[in-house]
């Protein structure tokens, strides 16, 4: 995580070779409508139940997407270059016509070997132990099929990085 105006951010790299899921991860990690509507409930929270309001402590989400594996991987090498690396890249497995998710996790893992790494997909070739091994170390490794519920998945990431 990294802070910038006294707001702390995530920085996630996602890649996939469908527009429309892109849009999809855009609306769940970063739309300004839903921080703000968290941002609400978290007050409403602290209000009621007389807790410390931890607005100011919601991360907020920068996304960077791309359509392909090789781009992924010159945007995740030009962040660690610049010193600001992702803190979780999320990749589909079948990105066609370029490299897979699984070779551009592994390029992306030598660049930056603590990162954690998610594969979502409608469908695998790869099986999740081809994965861990080809892009260890496991416990930095996630895995989700598709169809699956982009918010949930932006909780998730939430928690992988606070975990850290």
């Amino acid at each position: 995580m990294y802070t910038e105006q006294n707001q702390e951010y995530i920085k996630v790299l996602v890649a996939d070779d469908d527009e429309k899921v892109l849009e999809c991860y855009r609306e769940a990690f970063g739309e300004e409508d839903q921080a703000n509507d968290m941002e609400a409930l978290n007050a409403l929270t602290a209000e009621l139940f007389e807790t410390q309001n931890a607005v100011n402590n919601h991360p907020k989400f920068k996304i960077v997407a791309c359509s392909q594996g090789d781009d992924a991987i010159k945007v995740a090498r030009d962040a660690s270059a610049d010193g600001e690396p992702f803190d979780v890249v999320i990749l589909d497995v079948r990105m066609p016509p370029g490299i897979d998710g699984v070779e551009a996790g592994s390029r992306i893992r030598e660049l930056d070997p603590d990162v954690d790494i998610v594969f979502v997909t409608g469908f695998s070739d790869v099986s999740f132990e081809e994965m861990q091994r080809r892009v260890p170390p496991p416990m930095n490794l996630h895995y989700f099929n598709k169809p699956l519920s982009f918010m949930q998945l932006a909780e998730d990431v939430m928690t992988m990085v606070r975990t850290c």
